[in-house]
């Protein structure tokens, strides 16, 4: 599920006023008291999201002290989960009837968007498949953002290598640094967001290379193009 105008929900603790915007008719030096948060103020995802947490405890669900995203719920030995993303809700349960009353319920506090079946959430596409023997898998894959980040590096047509980085690699730490600094920086955080979802494979490669991203060198360079040909 979608919520419409996330940061429009949120309520003001405080006393802030903003200028009366152009193209509204006012008598000059007037103000405006806000009652609700707008986008762009600094607190406005904070309290969209202490307004979201009250709702979801008034249904009777409990934070998860591991993750604050996380919400889960026990209802007759079946347990119900949802996990938030800013306006980006994904829903799971064993019980579909429940899953239904709490879309309603939300429906009624905020202005939603039934998405469905999640399909492609956060760069991550989820697939399922067909019923066999009473057994149905479900899978998880970034192959398309795999894509977009070796296209945004320049990686979309190199050879590929069979190994996230090469055997007995010893990469120096520098006094000064060789590259452009934001691009080596650039594609590090592209490969962690990566790792961190669904790539542990990397997850090495990336640490080793995550020491130098204050003074990157060409051979600290080419290690990482070599993550990306493996990838």
């Amino acid at each position: 599920m979608d919520v419409k105008s996330v940061f429009l929900n949120g309520d003001l603790e405080n006393e802030i006023f903003m200028c009366i915007p152009e193209g509204v008719n006012s008598k000059g030096g007037e103000v405006w008291l806000l009652h609700k948060t707008l986008y762009g103020l600094k607190q406005a995802s904070r309290e969209w999201y202490l307004k979201l947490r009250g709702e979801l405890e008034r249904m009777g669900l409990k934070q998860s002290k591991a993750d604050h995203r996380v919400f889960t719920k026990v209802i007759n030995s079946k347990i119900f989960i949802i996990t938030v993303y800013v306006d980006n809700f994904l829903l799971f349960s064993g019980s579909m009837e429940e899953i239904k009353r709490i879309k309603t319920r939300l429906g009624k506090i905020f202005k939603m968007k039934d998405l469905g079946e999640a399909k492609l959430i956060l760069q991550m596409k989820i697939e399922r498949s067909e019923m066999r023997l009473g057994v149905r898998t479900m899978s998880i894959s970034q192959e398309q953002y795999v894509e977009e980040i070796l296209e945004r590096h320049g990686m979309a047509n190199c050879n590929p290598a069979r190994t996230p980085m090469g055997n007995n690699l010893q990469l120096p730490v520098l006094q000064e640094g060789e590259v452009d600094v934001t691009k080596y920086q650039r594609c590090i955080g592209s490969l962690m967001y990566l790792m961190v979802c669904i790539r542990p494979d990397i997850a090495y490669s990336v640490g080793v290379l995550s020491r130098h991203v204050s003074l990157p060198g060409k051979a600290h360079m080419q290690a990482m193009k070599h993550v990306f040909r493996y990838l």
